[in-house]
């Protein structure tokens, strides 16, 4: 029993003691600092007329020219960075099927024509022609962002 009085004691003595310590909490603030993190982006673009055109081009059979079928649209790299951007079109006709694949680097503000044109059989894509799909695949890319933050700090006041 004197055991358990004594360690009591002790707990409220080393109590007092830690209170005494305790004294008011210094003022904080909060100081903002700045890092640099890497962020992935997607580059912004414009497509004029928000169209693709495409024609068939005829060849000369006596020659031994088959024709040619083109797709073909402007873009305008509306974004801050240069890049790689991508047309792609599947283009169906009776019973036929053309795929484009046209990449073209674009500076930023610039506005470039993506132009492709393939060889295709005499008499086919003649009628009925259809854009399955289309589309332009714009470049990602990796920059380097200023961001921001707060850490608390002791005011010396």
């Amino acid at each position: 029993m004197k055991k358990i009085f004594v360690s009591v004691l002790l707990f409220l003595f080393i109590s007092l003691i830690q209170s005494c310590n305790n004294s008011t909490p210094k003022p904080t603030r909060q100081e903002p600092y700045t890092v640099i993190e890497k962020q992935e982006i997607t580059l912004t673009y414009l497509i004029q007329d928000k169209e693709l055109y495409y024609n068939r081009v005829g060849g000369a059979i006596l020659l031994n020219e088959n024709p040619k079928f083109c797709v073909y649209c402007t873009v305008t790299n509306t974004s801050d960075y240069s890049g790689v951007f991508k047309l792609y079109a599947k283009i169906s006709s009776q019973g036929n099927t053309i795929e484009f694949n046209k990449e073209e680097f674009i500076k930023s503000g610039e506005s470039k024509k993506l132009y492709q044109e393939k060889e295709i059989n005499p008499y086919s894509f003649e009628t009925n022609v259809t854009v399955d799909s289309w589309g332009i695949i714009a470049p990602k890319k990796i920059i380097d962002v200023p961001v921001t933050k707060y850490r608390t700090v002791e005011d010396n006041n």
